[in-house]
């Protein structure tokens, strides 16, 4: 859910300055931190795994989807609203699984519905 707030800002931000001259879109990544998180070096082959990445699971990148307006700008606000309500919904669900694991929780833990 923090990677999809994240992302969510990002969109906002992009939406935001969709008229600001030479603002270059942003995007969250998140298969490059994965990767990067799964490179490690040991020196022993009894050591545990251990990770580079900062524990966010996402990075905030310069966007070059589109072209560039006549005023450096290359926010397209078209694949800007699609992007947010793709995420919106993805954060919904996320959201309801999370609620309905906490109930499981609770049920099983004894508490009332």
């Amino acid at each position: 859910m923090n990677a999809s707030m994240a992302e969510q800002n990002a969109i906002a931000q992009n939406i935001a300055n969709v008229d600001t001259p030479n603002y270059k879109a942003k995007k969250v990544v998140f298969n490059d931190v994965l990767q990067s998180s799964l490179v490690a070096n040991r020196t022993n082959p009894r050591h545990y795994n251990f990770s580079t990445s900062d524990g966010s699971g996402y990075t905030t990148v310069t966007d070059n989807f589109g072209s560039v307006q006549n005023n450096g700008n290359n926010v397209d606000i078209d694949h800007e609203m699609s992007e947010l309500a793709q995420n919106q919904l993805l954060y919904q669900a996320l959201g309801q699984s999370a609620s309905n694991q906490f109930q499981q929780f609770n049920m099983v833990l004894g508490g009332s519905n």
